[in-house]
């Protein structure tokens, strides 16, 4: 079975973030801490998930300061208790979060932060 694994990006609260790795740890979900310089990857690579290799571009200040969370090989059950963790502890939601698919592998953070901002804007602008 492959390792449950989970990436964070801007995660600024160092109380929250103590909190959420600590949860993380308990569970044995390996974090890695996702930094602006590696933006341009693919999530394959920042999964380090086999033939995915790493983008020669550099990122020239393309960046989000939004709190955002990828989650791989999460059962529906590992996600929901997750989920569930934040609001039992009092923790704000992140707003951006995804589980790695197929089609989002290839992406890279950008794009998905970009696609899941849209998705966000148009579930709550409806309202």
């Amino acid at each position: 079975m492959s390792q449950t694994q989970i990436l964070l990006y801007n995660f600024k609260d160092e109380d929250r973030l103590h909190q959420i790795r600590r949860y993380l740890n308990r569970h044995r979900i390996s974090v890695r801490m996702v930094q602006q310089p590696e933006y341009l990857e693919s999530l394959g690579f920042l999964f380090e998930i086999p033939g995915f290799s790493k983008n020669p571009v550099f990122n020239l200040g393309k960046n989000f300061q939004e709190e955002m969370m990828v989650l791989k090989d999460f059962s529906s059950e590992q996600l929901d208790e997750f989920l569930a963790f934040f609001k039992e502890n009092g923790l704000l939601p992140v707003n951006l979060k995804a589980m790695l698919t197929p089609v989002t592998v290839h992406w890279d953070s950008l794009k998905l932060h970009d696609e899941l901002m849209k998705e966000h804007t148009e579930m709550y602008s409806h309202k």
